[in-house]
């Protein structure tokens, strides 16, 4: 109880704060749909704010977080226009391709296209720019139909594989453009159908990751609440499903680590192989996050033989999932040597050889995309910038440090977490996020830069999204305490700044 107390000025200044925030947006832009956005926010912080003052101890904190996550993904959903998130196009499409491939469907072309409804064609091709602006909000209006007959037509603009668009990371888009397609719903509904069975299974990853995890549940709660990552599950990138499995990847460590001793049986061993070998495949970079299963003490297991017998199984799983299905993408980033295409560029990528052969050049490269772009990585990762890139809705970087402020308190010891991993593991966590990090740029580096170019292209900070769980954990002190719940204090935190960031955001796009 006293830590709630102690926790009310923060609270207030909190909601003081909202207050005047909220008016200044609406005196910006009186508009009907930024008074919705603030009396939805009002709502939601009222709610959380009963939640915490009166039904806490009745109420499980996990229901708590989980109707604040369904609420702000239901709004991050409807709130971006559609084809508004980054390479939102492809990432349809790819769905769409995939629904196609199904046996039930079988609408893909012999000449490597597929079919789609013209009405899902023309939604696409008749967006006038990948700009969220007052225009973008009225056409939904306008043109919204709940039914609307389509024509199947060939489609090939896009080129898919199974092997380069990671099919266990959308099985939730998947599922909800089937439904949307087989009961006719018009381009509008089927697109956000789409997008709503992707958020859904995020949802139901990271509640289940957060009644998993015995500790590092705020850890849980503040990557599942940043701007960038409801942005994403709330989106047909596959993203969505690659955070989601390395969320419950990082509660089954937590509950390897901190569970009760000889708690890990086959069923979990179990349950673990088959979440890696779907995450394992999509980026092989976030292999090191599901390696950290090793460290689980073998006291932990109900039987110590089948708990080497199920780490064994875990290097072969790994290893065979990424050999499956990523060999071929990998081999053609190592071996690469002629002209490429990066939108309507054309040159030749940096290989393997290039960076090895050429160390002093490699060294400044590198430093030189860290020293110029460091701010990009770590405002990215949380989300000062939704949409693609777009400038007016830059969110100015003093917005970001609150919650740097809440990922700092995840890093503390506190009255509701007073739990810390060895040394050893907690410095290998944090090697695990390098390494990932790493191996992001280096991607990107062989993928996606010209070899004329003196900085690493193409990477942004939601490639750090899925592995930033082990760099918060492994990075938690003894040095500070933190004399009341951090729980709690990060839910509300995330709340507060979230609806602070909507209510800035649409009051900003609808008036353009």
């Amino acid at each position: 109880m006293t830590s709630s107390i102690r926790c009310k000025p923060l609270f207030v200044l909190f909601a003081v704060f909202f207050a005047f925030y909220s008016v200044y947006w609406y005196l910006n832009n009186p508009r009907l749909l930024v008074l919705l956005t603030i009396t939805i926010s009002s709502i939601l912080i009222l709610g959380l704010c009963a939640a915490y003052a009166k039904v806490y101890h009745r109420l499980k904190s996990e229901w708590v977080f989980l109707a604040l996550l369904i609420a702000f993904l239901i709004i991050f959903i409807f709130i971006f226009p559609p084809f508004t998130v980054p390479d939102e196009g492809h990432h349809f499409f790819s769905t769409y391709w995939m629904v196609d491939s199904l046996p039930f469907n079988a609408h893909v072309t012999n000449d490597g296209g597929f079919l789609v409804r013209d009405i899902d064609l023309s939604l696409y091709k008749g967006r006038q720019s990948n700009a969220i602006d007052s225009s973008s909000f009225d056409s939904i209006i306008q043109n919204y139909a709940l039914f609307e007959n389509g024509k199947w037509t060939p489609f090939n603009e896009f080129s898919f594989s199974v092997s380069s668009e990671n099919v266990s990371a959308k099985i939730g888009s998947i599922v909800g453009l089937q439904i949307g397609l087989f009961f006719g719903l018009g381009a509008y509904p089927v697109f956000y159908m789409g997008r709503i069975g992707s958020a859904l299974v995020f949802c139901f990853c990271a509640f289940q990751a957060y009644r998993i995890a015995p500790k590092g549940k705020s850890v849980i709660v503040f990557v599942s609440l940043l701007p960038m990552t409801l942005h994403l599950a709330a989106s047909y990138s596959y993203d969505s499903g690659i955070i989601a499995y390395s969320l419950l990847v990082f509660a089954c460590l937590m509950r390897g680590f901190f569970g009760e001793q000889k708690s890990i049986g086959c069923k979990e061993i179990v349950i673990y192989l088959i979440i890696s070998a779907f995450l394992a495949p999509c980026k092989v970079v976030y292999s090191g996050l599901i390696l950290l299963g090793l460290l689980v003490p073998l006291s932990q297991f109900q039987d110590v033989k089948v708990g080497r017998i199920g780490k064994c199984i875990l290097i072969f799983a790994v290893i065979a999932s990424v050999l499956v299905l990523r060999i071929a993408s990998m081999s053609t980033l190592v071996s690469q040597s002629s002209d490429a295409s990066r939108g309507q560029e054309i040159g030749r990528f940096y290989t393997l050889s290039d960076i090895i052969m050429h160390p002093k050049n490699s060294f400044e490269v590198f430093f030189r995309t860290l020293d110029s772009l460091g701010d990009f990585y770590w405002g990215s990762t949380l989300g000062y910038s939704l949409g693609w890139l777009q400038k007016n809705l830059q969110f100015p970087a003093f917005f970001m440090i609150p919650y740097l402020l809440f990922g700092f308190i995840c890093c503390l010891d506190s009255e509701d977490e007073p739990s810390f991993l060895s040394p050893i593991c907690s410095i290998l966590f944090i090697i695990a996020f390098a390494l990932a990090a790493l191996g992001s740029i280096v991607s990107m580096w062989l993928g996606w830069t010209f070899n004329y170019e003196n900085v690493i292209q193409g990477v942004q900070g939601r490639y750090f999204l899925p592995v930033l769980p082990a760099l918060l954990f492994g990075s938690r002190t003894r040095l500070f305490k933190f004399n009341s719940s951090s729980l709690s204090v990060v839910s509300f935190g995330m709340c507060v700044m979230n609806c602070l960031y909507l209510i800035r955001f649409i009051s900003i796009a609808s008036c353009v």
